[in-house]
C-alpha cells in the first residue's frame, strides 16, 4: 500500500504553486488542502491558520535566499562580493522559482502584522542580520568606490530583481546567460560610474 507523505514543505510547495498562479490571495487553507493533497487535519497541525501559514511561506523562502549568501559578504574585494552576491540571487530564482515568486510578491502581501509572535521574531532577526551585512558591504563599496549609497543598492541589490522579474512574471525560464551577464554589469557599473556629490539614502 502506497504511503503518502505530507510534511511541511509539501504543503508550503503548495502554497507557493497557488502563489505563483493565483497571487497571494488564492494562498488559502482550504486551496493548499486540495493543491497538496493533504488531509486537512495534516495542514492544520502544521499550521494553525492562514497567517500562520503565510508567515512560514514567507520565512522559508527568505530564509532560503539568504542561507548561502552570507558567506559570499566576507570576499577580501567589496566589488567581487558584490558581483558573486548578485549571481548567487540569479542563480538561487532559476533553482527555486516558486520561492523566488514569494519574494517578488512583497512581504506585504502575507499581511505580517497578523503572524504568530513567533514567526514575526523570527522574521525580525533574519531581517536584521540581513541588513546588517548589506550595511557593511554598501559602507565597504563607498570607501572603494566612492559612490552613493543609491547608487550602490540600486546596483546591487534592484539590479539582480529586475533582471529575473519578467522571466518569472511569464513563468519562463530565466536564461543561463544572467549568471554571467549580471555580476559582469555589477563589476562594470561599481568600477566605471562617476563618484555622485550628494548621498542621501539610506541603508
Amino acid at each position: 500500500m502506497v504511503r503518502f507523505v505530507h510534511d511541511t514543505a509539501t504543503i508550503l510547495d503548495a502554497a507557493a504553486r497557488l502563489l505563483a498562479s493565483q497571487g497571494p490571495a488564492g494562498v488559502t487553507m482550504s486551496g493548499v488542502i486540495r493543491e497538496s493533497g493533504a488531509p486537512s487535519g495534516s495542514v492544520y497541525h502544521r499550521f494553525a491558520d492562514r497567517p500562520s501559514l503565510l508567515a512560514a511561506l514567507w520565512n522559508r523562502a527568505i530564509e532560503h535566499l539568504h542561507r548561502d549568501a552570507y558567506v559570499l559578504f566576507d570576499q577580501d574585494n567589496p566589488i567581487e562580493s558584490a558581483a558573486a552576491i548578485t549571481g548567487h540571487v540569479v542563480r538561487w530564482c532559476r533553482s527555486s522559482p516558486l520561492d523566488a515568486q514569494v519574494l517578488l510578491a512583497g512581504v506585504h502581501q502575507f499581511a505580517p502584522q497578523s503572524w504568530p509572535a513567533t514567526a514575526r521574531a523570527e522574521r525580525a532577526a533574519e531581517t536584521a542580520q540581513w541588513d546588517a551585512a548589506i550595511r557593511g558591504i554598501v559602507h565597504s563599496l563607498r570607501a572603494e568606490t566612492g559612490l552613493s549609497t543609491a547608487t550602490i543598492v540600486l546596483t546591487i541589490i534592484d539590479l539582480p530583481y529586475a533582471a529575473v522579474r519578467r522571466y518569472l512574471a511569464a513563468d519562463r525560464p530565466i536564461p543561463t546567460e544572467l549568471d554571467v551577464q549580471v555580476p559582469t554589469m555589477v563589476r562594470t557599473l561599481l568600477n566605471s560610474m562617476p563618484a555622485a556629490e550628494e548621498d542621501t539614502a539610506a541603508v
